[in-house]
């Protein structure tokens, strides 16, 4: 049986509140000595800042983490939080990496990418899938900071497709080992790190045929066939290092095979799942610092006879900001629990929390950037960097586009299989009575809201909140359902119903889990002193409604069905047309083709036609 999800059941349009009510204890109740710890590290972090080791401006300019901070973070822990004690790590849970992560990630984006590497990518592909002789060959030393650790996934051809990586490898001439080739870029720690977690496509047998399926190696830089192919100079994150690294007949041996072959894919995905985590608690924690920032710029700037957080619209972005930003903070706290538990299948809230945290701390950048003006476009002031720091986490761990799709398409499988089972027993319904009645009867227990109403006891202020989200779980439901009738195996290129099927319940798990939250507050502390978080839920729900609303809509007739025709054909004509060629409104004049465009286009099929075979 497989383990429960909340994100799947809502796409049922079951509320499964077992799953988050009661919303999960904070770290410092539920384990006094680990939370002792996160404490001890958060305040090192904030030493090394005070000391002026941890300089993020400076970082910035030199593209690059001095020596000397890596070496501290090796003293103080900082390398060892997600490796088990037995092996000399801290072995911290999850929550509590995702809080010791969040921190460092908001005092500078590219020491979380460090850490975020070695400790949750790197080393924790070791923790998760690696024998008892591996983990003691290098945990340790990854544990000490002797060296860092990488995770080289992503390839020119597929991104982070860990299932549809090109880089093959074969059995060695001799049957000792395998013979690695391919390319892996933007590498984070690569050029640098002593041990690297990689993944290549390996021959398996099938039901008698022989298919290639992801196998997880563990690899060193000092292997025969290991290239590092230089750095890139980015965006943002400027001073964390990514690197091209290359194989060529790239020899690892038999032991050095993390986990089973050809089952690499499940290795990459739950490294990930701990990964988004991260980068969700990194966001949110961001998202509290901007809003720091962001207030006391409003209030110490004067215009127009008074501050700007005197102005109604800047007190909009203010309350937006700090409503979103506590929903944010409820989906990693809901998300840790979840994964410290290890009894559900968190995969789908993983995405969801990824994606709403990510593109949260684009939003808040972007607003303190713009109420900075001038000052927020230019240096020495640092909002320009938080912008472009802010840039990649919509990228990183999977870009949102193909989690949105990942979230609605696991979402659908559960409803699609009801459907298809169901069709198939209505064919002969007397044969196949049982299933059809319990079918029915579902369904008729979930229109008398025996499935999709909240049981637990909520407080009056957060009752019609709850309300709001039952009327909408059964909507998703409903638009889930339609859109498989609608589209049947289609549905799987009809990309733009599926992101707005995903949209919905990234909404929807927002809700919920903010609901549990501020519920579970308000029975510790008692309502009048949580007047604020009441607050923030009920704007953050209200708005999280509209946005659900608009989804809704554009899911509902013929309206949404005509949008994406329109769509269909004007990419279709840009596409014909190499750009933009529409008229000139002040000129008759044609804009010219981009230069080298050609070369770019044989170059993408090229690539398309190596990945299809």
């Amino acid at each position: 049986m497989s383990a429960p999800s909340f994100l799947k059941d809502l796409f049922a349009g079951d509320i499964n509140e077992s799953l988050l009510f009661p919303f999960p204890a904070t770290l410092d109740a539920r384990d006094p000595e680990e939370a002792r710890t996160v404490h001890r590290l958060v305040d090192a972090v904030n030493g090394m800042v005070a000391s002026g080791l941890i300089d993020p401006r400076r970082f910035d300019e030199q593209e690059g983490i001095d020596e000397g901070v890596i070496e501290a973070f090796a003293k103080a822990g900082l390398l060892a939080l997600t490796i088990p004690k037995v092996y000399g790590g801290l072995g911290l849970s999850a929550s509590a990496y995702a809080r010791v992560f969040g921190a460092v990630a908001s005092i500078d984006a590219s020491l979380g990418v460090l850490i975020g590497v070695h400790c949750g990518l790197g080393s924790k592909a070791i923790v998760i899938a690696g024998n008892d002789a591996q983990k003691a060959r290098y945990l340790p030393g990854l544990a000490r900071g002797e060296t860092l650790a990488a995770y080289a996934l992503t390839e020119p051809e597929t991104g982070s497709d860990a299932q549809h990586i090109v880089t093959r490898a074969v059995r060695s001439a001799d049957g000792t080992g395998w013979v690695l080739n391919g390319r892996k870029h933007w590498i984070g720690n690569g050029q640098r790190a002593g041990v690297l977690a990689t993944f290549a496509q390996t021959p398996v047998e099938r039901n008698g045929d022989t298919v290639w399926r992801p196998t997880a190696f563990i690899i060193r830089p000092d292997m025969p066939g290991f290239r590092v192919d230089g750095t890139i100079r980015k965006l943002g994150i400027r001073a964390s290092t990514q690197a091209e690294l290359v194989f060529e007949n790239l020899f690892v041996p038999d032991d050095h095979v993390l986990g089973d072959v050809g089952k690499g894919f499940r290795v990459a995905v739950n490294a990930l799942n701990a990964g988004r985590l991260s980068l969700a608690s990194g966001c949110t924690s961001a998202c509290k610092k901007l809003l720091g920032e962001f207030t006391r710029y409003a209030e110490a700037r004067t215009q127009f006879g008074g501050p700007l957080a005197s102005f109604e619209i800047t007190q909009r972005k203010m309350a937006t900001m700090a409503s979103e930003t506590y929903a944010a903070d409820a989906m990693v706290g809901a998300l840790a629990a979840a994964l410290d538990s290890d009894r559900v299948d968190a995969a789908l809230e993983a995405a969801c929390a990824k994606v709403f945290a990510s593109e949260l701390v684009w939003r808040s950048s972007d607003e303190l950037v713009q109420l900075a003006g001038g000052r927020g476009f230019v240096k020495p002031w640092p909002y320009e960097r938080y912008l472009r720091d802010a840039r990649i986490n919509r990228i990183f761990e999977g870009a949102n586009e193909i989690l949105r799709l990942f979230v609605g398409l696991n979402g659908i499988q559960g409803p699609a299989e009801e459907l298809k089972e169901i069709a198939g027993a209505l064919r002969n319904p007397v044969q196949n009575w049982v299933l059809v009645s319990s079918f029915a009867a579902g369904r008729v227990a979930s229109a008398f809201g025996k499935r999709d109403r909240f049981q637990h006891a909520l407080h009056a202020s957060l009752a019609p909140l709850a309300t709001y989200v039952e009327k909408h779980v059964a909507e998703l439901a409903k638009a889930t359902t339609g859109a498989i009738t609608a589209h049947r195996k289609e549905i799987l290129q009809r990309q733009l119903v599926v992101e707005r099927l995903a949209d919905m319940a990234i909404e929807l798990y927002a809700r919920c889990t903010t609901i549990a939250r501020t519920q579970k507050l308000i029975e510790e502390r008692g309502a009048e002193a949580c007047a604020r978080e009441i607050a923030l839920t009920e704007l953050f729900c209200l708005q999280s409604g509209r946005r659900f609303r608009t989804a809704r809509m554009e899911l509902e007739g013929d309206a949404g069905e005509q949008i994406d025709d329109l769509r269909r054909d004007i990419a279709q004509r840009i596409r014909d047309e190499a750009g933009y060629a529409s008229s000139d409104a002040l000129m008759d004049v044609n804009v010219p083709p981009l230069p080298g465009w050609s070369l770019v286009r044989d170059q993408q099929q090229a690539a398309v036609s190596r990945f299809s075979q």
